[in-house]
């Protein structure tokens, strides 16, 4: 149990990775490594790559230990905060916890009326657009898991989310809320979070659901390198600072 719990904090810190250099850092044996990441993976707790590397998988993802959610949390932080600024509306990380989605952080919105939600917490994944997005890049396996919460998440409809690059929800889940979201991606290209911009549906219209989606999608374009150095700070859209209304 011990030397599980060494790989996955291994993983988490330095996913995607692979069994040699588990193996090198942890002191554990190469084979042992790999037996260990073989009933990780049967367990739903790790996920491996086409280069044949390990992540953790989304069902871990919400008890990953503090300091692997922390620096998830420090990275997406800029991303939060530019997005909030250029629109004014809430904007928040959302991670996959099995069928469950975890709200791991947020920038709110200034106005008095917004959307006000507590990190920490879970939120309603059907319908939602962290669910479509997520689902949109999900492996088969974890696609299935989602399909068993929300069985509309269609080919077609996700399809669709991939190639705009982003997922809506037009006041599906509540009659006066929409909210734009897009995926995440860790080094390996599993999804490891999404970043969702949601607002009051009389201030955030269907007029903005397309500047909007675009404008996180740009934004998640400097995910990679702030997943990688925390201080590195995603560049605005060129010209503009503020999504169009």
């Amino acid at each position: 149990m011990r030397n599980a719990c060494r790989v996955l904090e291994f993983i988490a810190s330095r996913q995607p990775v692979g069994v040699s250099d588990i193996a090198r850092a942890t002191g554990i044996d190469k084979s042992a490594v790999h037996r260990l990441a073989v009933t990780l993976n049967a367990a739903g707790w790790l996920d491996r790559t086409a280069e044949a590397r390990w992540t953790i998988s989304p069902m871990l993802s919400g008890t990953l230990p503090k300091s692997a959610t922390r620096s998830l949390t420090e990275a997406a932080r800029p991303l939060l905060e530019r997005a909030r600024d250029q629109t004014g509306e809430t904007a928040m990380l959302v991670i996959p916890d099995g069928e469950r989605l975890l709200i791991a952080a947020i920038a709110e919105s200034h106005h008095t009326l917004r959307v006000s939600v507590r990190a920490g917490v879970e939120m309603p994944a059907r319908s939602s657009s962290a669910l479509r997005i997520l689902a949109a890049h999900a492996s088969p396996a974890d696609l299935a898991v989602y399909r068993q919460v929300d069985p509309g998440l269609t080919e077609k409809a996700l399809a669709a989310a991939r190639e705009r690059g982003w997922a809506v929800n037009d006041a599906e889940l509540s009659d006066d809320t929409r909210a734009v979201g897009v995926a995440l991606l860790g080094p390996g290209g599993q999804p490891v979070g999404a970043l969702v911009l949601c607002g009051p549906a009389t201030r955030f219209t269907r007029r903005d659901i397309e500047p909007y989606g675009k404008l996180v999608a740009t934004l998640a374009a400097g995910w990679a390198p702030a997943l990688r150095n925390p201080n590195h700070t995603p560049r605005a859209p060129s010209g503009r600072n503020r999504a169009p209304k």
